[in-house]
C-alpha cells in the first residue's frame, strides 16, 4: 500500500458480473486475462477478505483502510469456468450474489440476450426486442439504443422482463444452477449473498414486494446453499429509503450497491457502494476508485450519490 493511500485510506468492494472471452458489455463483464490482472494487483496492494469479514469490521467501528472483498452480480456460469480457478489458486475469498429465479432454472438474463440480439448481423431479431416493450426501430450500433432499453424495461416492467425467464446450457452467460452453486463452496472461499427473487428494480415495487423479494430469495438460498449472508446486494444499483427500510426488516445486516467508488471510513451498511469493473477498467481505474481521496470526484463525475431510479414514463 503506497504513502497517500495510508494516508488517505484506500479499499472497498469488488463487484464483478460475467466473465468470458468475448464480453458481451464490456463495462460490465471481463475477460478471464483481465480479472487475472485485476486479482494479481489486488492481492499485491491490499488485504483481500471475505465480504462479511468487512462489514462486521465496519460493525465495531474497526478500521478497514486497506481491505478489499470481491463480489460478483447474478451467479454466472462463466464465474465458474473462469474466475473460480484464479480464486483457487491465489486462495482469494468471494461472495456470489444469486437471484434465485434463474439459480432455478439455470436462465440466461435479459439485457445479455438484448445485446447478442443489438450486434448481431442484421436487425430484425434487435427490432423485435425493442417493440416487444413498446419501443420504436433504433440504431443498433448507437450505445445509446441499448440504454434507451434499459431505462425502459426499469421504468415500465420494474427491471424484470416481460415475457419471463428461460432456461439454457450455455457455459459463461447462463446463471449457476443451485446444485452448481453448492459445489463451488467445496473449500470455503465461496459464501454467497442476496439478489433477489426476480431481479427486479427494488424501488419500483411496494414496499411488502420489497421485503418478499430479498427475505423470501433468503431463505430460499439458506436451505439450498451452504455459507449463505444476510447481505444484499441491490439489482441494477437501484434503491431508495424504502428500499433500505425493506432490507432491514428481511433480516440482512448490510445492503451493496453499483456506485463505482470506494465507501467512507464508517459507511451506512445498508447503502455500501461498490467499485464495479469490467473489460473496459484498467488497473490504473480500480486503482482511483477503491481511493477516498477520489470520492468526492467519483460522486460529481457520477452525477449524484447514488444511481438513480428511472420513473416511469
Amino acid at each position: 500500500m503506497s504513502l497517500v493511500d495510508r494516508i488517505a485510506g484506500c479499499g472497498g468492494v469488488m463487484a464483478y458480473h460475467g466473465i468470458a472471452t468475448s464480453p458481451l458489455i464490456r463495462a460490465m463483464h471481463i475477460t478471464p486475462e483481465r480479472f487475472r490482472q485485476h486479482m494479481e494487483f489486488l492481492q499485491r496492494r491490499y488485504h483481500i477478505v471475505p465480504l462479511m469479514d468487512i462489514v462486521e469490521r465496519w460493525q465495531r467501528g474497526a478500521s478497514t483502510n486497506g481491505y478489499v472483498a470481491i463480489t460478483f452480480d447474478d451467479a454466472y456460469a462463466g464465474v465458474r469456468k473462469h474466475a473460480v480457478p484464479v480464486l483457487r489458486e491465489l486462495r482469494i475469498p468471494a461472495t456470489i450474489f444469486v437471484t434465485s429465479d434463474h439459480a432455478r432454472l439455470g436462465a440466461t438474463y435479459w439485457w445479455d440476450e438484448a445485446e447478442r440480439e443489438r450486434m448481431a448481423p442484421g436487425e430484425s431479431r434487435w427490432t423485435e426486442r425493442l417493440a416487444s416493450v413498446g419501443l420504436p426501430p433504433l440504431d443498433a450500433s448507437d450505445l445509446r439504443s441499448m440504454e434507451a432499453l434499459r431505462t425502459r424495461v426499469l421504468a415500465r416492467y420494474s427491471g424484470r422482463w416481460p415475457v419471463g425467464i428461460r432456461p439454457s446450457e450455455d457455459e459463461e452467460w447462463r446463471s449457476l444452477r443451485f446444485d452448481e452453486l453448492g459445489a463451488l463452496a467445496s473449500d470455503g472461499l465461496i459464501d454467497f449473498g442476496v439478489h433477489t427473487l426476480s431481479h427486479p428494480s427494488l424501488p419500483s415495487l411496494a414496499y411488502e414486494d420489497q421485503v418478499a423479494e430479498i427475505r423470501e430469495n433468503f431463505l430460499l438460498l439458506s436451505e439450498r446453499l451452504p455459507n449463505v449472508r444476510p447481505i444484499v446486494a441491490y439489482p441494477y444499483g437501484l434503491y431508495d429509503r424504502t428500499t433500505i427500510r425493506a432490507a432491514a426488516e428481511a433480516g440482512m445486516v448490510c445492503g451493496v450497491t453499483m456506485e463505482g467508488r470506494a465507501p467512507s471510513g464508517s459507511p451506512n451498511l445498508f447503502t455500501v457502494p461498490r467499485v464495479g469493473c469490467g473489460e473496459a477498467h484498467d488497473i490504473r481505474s480500480v486503482s482511483r476508485r477503491l481511493s477516498r481521496m477520489l470520492r468526492p470526484f467519483l460522486v460529481v463525475r457520477n452525477g449524484s450519490i447514488h444511481p438513480r431510479v428511472p420513473r416511469p414514463e
